[in-house]
């Protein structure tokens, strides 16, 4: 879940802090650098944001060409400057993304043979490794490739070793890493996002590839041997990301989707989606992780409901340890936004080895998860910089929504006119959608009243449960209000029992076949006086009493897109809550963007 990156380049320091400022997001726990300057390995590391690194390097401004830094997102050890990386030892320097599982066998060995270990970090034992197998006179490539022998668990490593050569060392094992050459030097990252905007040049290592960096060249070193590298076009268009006239990414995020929604509805990729044979499909497997799991379970019911397939919906991290009952003509989709998710790459293996169809659906092209599958569907979300998903979240339900679409037409489960119904709506979306975050005054006045509130029980029915969940997850992930999602008719089977003046219920509520068995929970959590929230139509109103700040209303909204359009609301709530109580909605404590670990 760590940042790094590297740089072999004239004032290497300059686009590493840029990377780092582009990877805050994988971690903001404590950021670090290691620079080569004047035949020496300095490193300057700092506890919290990455500002606290810069305010560092200020009072001590140093120079070099070759150069590593971190953004930390705490695994082992505490999130302070001991912790922090790059670690250190001898002529060695070492920055990780990933977990040494045995990392603690190691320590004990090396402390036998007279290692003195600073932090509490897994991560620390692998430059006391390289230094150990320096010192018997090995050559660097050969230190490097015994110390990594000796790994168990998933990493990327940047290596930086002092000495005449000024050699940078790139290296993985089930983490994602990127190595770039542009115009002005040599880099490696754990993400493409990092890389600076004369990166023309791109190659994406396998595990256990070694890689050389340094000024003279950029070479995959295998044992005494150095090969070319081949690498390939870089389409990744590297842009000036900010928050422009907003106050958060998360809140810019949440208004771009009207323009996301109207690209999708206008760019036809049907005939991308006819390369899935669904006729012939027996069942479909969607594999996610939080947010996308949501959007799998909204997924579950579309592909049932309009074309009649089996779907099996399961969290990435419990997929592979289950034993799954994998059947004929099984097409098993993996949902990640950063296509990094570790649980996620690591159930696609598995899924793989069982001779499934894989299809990816991820808003990185060229990440790890969209080259191993099968087939790939991107989600064009563009880059999501808020921590909590927003934008990401409403493009996989849009992609999901055509592949129903075209599922629906294959198997003829219902009429044409239907099918091009459910299409016609579709291209309603992104303006009903702009009518709803038109709105957004009304959800302030919601969230100052939730605000004053430490928990909250959100409910919904049907597809319409998943959004609950995710207006839930969303509403803790950055207000740190304690949050859980029902489907509305398990209320009177347990959490019945918490509610009180001091437990807000806010209930999904949209005009729609299930509208009638809603009423009545809704009338069950008010009966506990439980302070009510509603999210609906206003034919609502009839049946109960509701003041401003309690009720949000939607549009008339046809029912398919329901799930889209309703999700929109939470994320405004969660928002606005989380400023009114002064979180930072970006980079919410503990979370990081891309969970590229187990």
């Amino acid at each position: 879940m760590c940042g790094i990156i590297g740089a072999v380049a004239e004032s290497a320091i300059n686009p590493v802090l840029e990377g780092l400022g582009k990877l805050e997001y994988r971690g903001y726990d404590s950021s670090g650098i290691s620079i080569l300057s004047n035949n020496e390995i300095q490193t300057i590391k700092a506890q919290g944001k990455l500002n606290n690194l810069k305010q560092r390097l200020s009072m001590q401004p140093i120079e070099g060409d070759c150069c590593i830094g971190h953004t930390r997102w705490a695994t082992h050890g505490k999130a302070n400057v001991t912790n922090a990386h790059p670690h250190q030892c001898g002529q060695v320097s070492v920055v990780h993304n990933g977990i040494i599982e045995n990392y603690l066998q190691l320590k004990q060995q090396l402390m036998q043979w007279g290692h003195h270990f600073n932090s509490s970090t897994d991560s620390e034992v692998i430059p006391h490794l390289i230094n150990h197998y320096l010192a018997q006179q090995m050559s660097q490539e050969e230190a490097i490739e015994q110390a990594i022998n000796q790994l168990k668990g998933s990493y990327a490593l940047g290596v930086l070793i002092n000495g005449a050569s000024k050699n940078l060392y790139a290296i993985k094992q089930g983490s994602p890493l990127v190595i770039s050459e542009g115009n002005n030097g040599a880099y490696m990252a754990s993400d493409a996002m990092a890389l600076g905007p004369d990166s023309g040049k791109i190659y994406y290592p396998k595990d256990n590839e070694l890689i050389k960096l340094n000024t003279n060249e950029i070479k995959l070193c295998s044992g005494s041997a150095n090969k070319k590298i081949h690498y390939i076009n870089n389409k990744h268009c590297v842009k000036v990301i900010s928050k422009g006239d907003y106050s958060s990414f998360m809140e810019k995020e949440i208004f771009e989707q009207v323009d996301l929604l109207k690209r999708l509805s206008v760019n036809n990729h049907t005939g991308e989606y006819s390369t899935i044979n669904f006729k012939n499909l027996n069942k479909i497997t969607i594999i996610a992780c939080g947010t996308s799991y949501y959007a799998a379970s909204v997924a579950k019911s579309w592909f049932e409901k309009y074309a009649n397939i089996l779907v099996e919906i399961d969290i990435a991290s419990e997929y592979r340890y289950r034993s799954p009952i994998i059947i004929d003509n099984e097409l098993v989709i993996f949902v990640s936004q950063s296509g990094e998710t570790a649980d996620t790459l690591a159930a696609l293996r598995y899924a793989k080895n069982k001779n499934c169809q894989t299809l990816a659906l991820v808003n990185v092209a060229n990440s790890s998860i969209a080259r191993e599958a099968n087939f790939t569907f991107e989600i064009f979300a563009g880059p999501e910089i808020g921590v909590a998903s927003t934008k990401a979240f409403t493009c996989q339900l849009a992609i999901f929504y055509k592949m129903a679409i075209e599922a629906a037409k294959q198997r003829a489960f219902i009429k044409n006119v239907e099918v091009k119904q459910l299409a016609l709506n579709f291209m309603k979306l992104p303006y009903i959608m702009e009518t709803v975050l038109q709105r957004c005054t009304d959800m302030k006045k919601i969230a100052k009243k939730l605000a004053n509130y430490s928990n909250a029980l959100f409910l919904g029915r049907g597809a319409l449960t998943a959004i609950a969940q995710e207006g839930a997850l969303k509403l803790k992930e950055i207000s740190y209000i304690h949050a859980e999602a029902y489907a509305a008719g398990e209320l009177k089977h347990g959490p019945i029992a918490l509610l009180d003046e001091h437990m807000p219920v806010l209930v999904i509520a949209p005009k729609n076949t299930l509208t009638d068995k809603l009423l009545s929970n809704i009338q069950e959590a008010q009966a506990r006086n439980a302070p009510l929230f509603i999210i609906g139509d206003s034919s609502i109103k009839q049946h109960i009493s509701l003041q401003e700040n309690e009720f949000f209303e939607l549009p008339e909204i046809p029912e398919s897109i329901l799930p889209i359009i309703s999700v929109i609301p939470m994320q405004l709530l969660a928002l606005y809550t989380a400023q009114i109580l002064g979180k930072n909605v970006d980079q919410p404590r503990n979370l990081a963007k891309s969970v590229t670990v187990e």
